[in-house]
């Protein structure tokens, strides 16, 4: 049997300010060595201070890892999803897929595609 990895996957917002460094939010899918699966979203301020987070999911039993990366896809499509809207785009959820378990749009890393957008 392959042994599960931690997933981990960080979304930049664009710049607010030229002279500030950029929001950003860490997403993680992890297991632990009893087979719990936790499933974070942890925010960084413009100034890169880490800020509240949500709390984690934690998930057991049999299905875990499935319902754990499940949700980790979830919120990572919310926040590609909030951050287009931010730049004045309508996606849908499906514009949103994963590769490897990092979030594409039209073929490109969502956060690349994002910025390159925020920018025109």
């Amino acid at each position: 049997m392959p042994t599960a990895t931690a997933t981990r996957y960080t979304l930049t917002y664009p710049k607010a300010h030229p002279e500030q460094p950029p929001m950003a939010v860490l997403f993680t899918v992890a297991p632990d060595a009893k087979g719990t699966w936790t499933v974070e979203r942890q925010p960084y301020g413009a100034a890169g201070r880490m800020l509240t987070g949500d709390r984690p999911r934690h998930y057991y039993g049999d299905e875990a890892q499935a319902r754990a990366e499940a949700a980790y896809r979830g919120l990572v499509v919310r926040e590609c999803l909030h951050v287009a809207q931010m730049l004045g785009m309508e996606l849908e959820p499906r514009d949103v897929r994963f590769r490897d378990g990092c979030p594409t749009l039209d073929g490109l890393d969502a956060g690349h595609w994002l910025e390159a957008v925020g920018t025109d």
